[in-house]
């Protein structure tokens, strides 16, 4: 089986259990305002001190809302884990997870050789990559929120130049009265590799 032909943007970011979901908020939001073709009325927010512009559509806040609580239970269940497995979590109490966006395109799948479904095909993912740092002093949680607050800023900024630099695989839009492709979020994929080693070490927190 060959492998998929669609974009796939990953973006990392690390957070703290404090942060992690608001984080994660962040950089959906930003995903998703940078892809929803319709006419809408953007919202600015504040996170961590970097601005994030949302499409501010009850649907996606909803299912947004969902994905980020799925991702907090699972990270939770598997850092309390004695013999966590895939690198899920480390000794230090840290985690590592996921989260991916799929856009599809309903309207031409037949030009497509890649299928999900019978219906609609993928034609661009987002794969955010978090790692969850768990500070255990107060200037361990100093250096984490800095690096939080850095690394949230350049996902958000990253994000920004993906979508506008690369717009030539976007399907023509046929409706223009709504969201002309349907959209999925993913938390933790089982076909997905496992992450590498996090970044808490990396940066020398721990």
């Amino acid at each position: 089986m060959e492998e998929h032909r669609y974009p796939e943007h990953r973006l990392e970011v690390l957070a703290d259990p404090k942060t992690v979901k608001d984080v994660l908020r962040g950089i959906l939001q930003t995903i998703f305002f940078l892809r929803y073709f319709r006419s809408i009325r953007p919202q600015v927010r504040d996170v961590l001190g970097v601005t994030i512009c949302c499409a501010d559509v009850p649907e996606i806040d909803t299912l947004i809302e969902q994905r980020v609580d799925t991702f907090v239970r699972q990270l939770e269940t598997e850092r309390n884990q004695p013999h966590a497995h895939h690198g899920a979590a480390s000794a230090n109490g840290s985690g590592r997870g996921q989260i991916t966006i799929q856009f599809f395109d309903k309207d031409r799948k037949k030009a497509w050789k890649f299928m999900r479904g019978a219906a609609e095909v993928c034609w661009e993912s987002w794969v955010v990559r978090v790692t969850v740092a768990d500070p255990k002093t107060e200037s361990e949680r100093v250096k984490v929120l800095k690096a939080t607050e850095s690394t949230l800023k350049k996902a958000v900024d990253e994000a920004s130049k993906l979508a506008n630099n690369q717009k030539d695989h976007i399907p023509p839009i046929l409706a223009a009265e709504s969201n002309p492709f349907p959209y999925q979020i993913h938390v933790n994929a089982p076909n997905q590799k496992p992450l590498e080693p996090g970044w808490a070490t990396r940066i020398g927190i721990y």
